[in-house]
């Protein structure tokens, strides 16, 4: 991202870590107290708040990672006052990615999983996502080859990741 896009985004950033820090404390605080089965014997690791738990804590790390980089650029100065014509370009903007968000991940929930192999799917997912997002108008594809490249080697190692993760830590069946 630009350093002009990235300053635009550094308020809701701080707003957005900020939700995030209080989901996630929330998600590990509720965890914890989940039964946790001891009385009957079951293994430790496979209580029922382990995952949500595990996920909570990651979702906790990324959160403050988010926070202190929207600190350091400012966004805390959200609340300063701006121009109408600012604010409304910029919730046009926003409602632009929602809806694409939405539209994406609706076609992934409903036309990939359970019809295509779900790590093939998830990369499609992500690759998806990430060049919707990071390809830049105006500018001629040949000139983003970087991006691309960049999108098709994520893809491939977070779906391998995911996959793995899911079938072999929470011995979870991928549909």
């Amino acid at each position: 991202m630009t350093d002009m896009a990235y300053s635009k985004m550094t308020g809701k950033d701080f707003i957005a870590s900020i939700i995030l820090i209080v989901f996630s404390i929330t998600i590990i605080v509720m965890s914890y107290t989940m039964p946790r089965l001891e009385r009957r014997g079951i293994d430790p690791l496979s209580a029922p708040g382990v995952v949500p738990g595990m996920i909570g804590v990651v979702l906790l790390c990324l959160a403050l990672i988010l926070f202190v980089r929207s600190i350091r650029k400012g966004g805390y100065r959200i609340f300063q006052k701006k121009t109408h014509s600012t604010e409304e370009h910029r919730h046009q903007g926003a409602l632009t990615r929602v809806s694409l968000t939405l539209l994406v991940s609706l076609i992934y929930a409903i036309g990939f999983l359970g019809h295509l192999n779900y790590s093939i799917g998830t990369g499609i997912f992500i690759f998806s996502f990430i060049c919707l997002f990071e390809i830049r108008p105006g500018q001629p594809l040949k000139d983003q080859k970087r991006t691309f490249v960049f999108a098709l080697i994520q893809a491939i190692i977070a779906s391998l990741l995911i996959t793995l993760v899911f079938q072999q830590l929470f011995l979870i069946d991928l549909p």
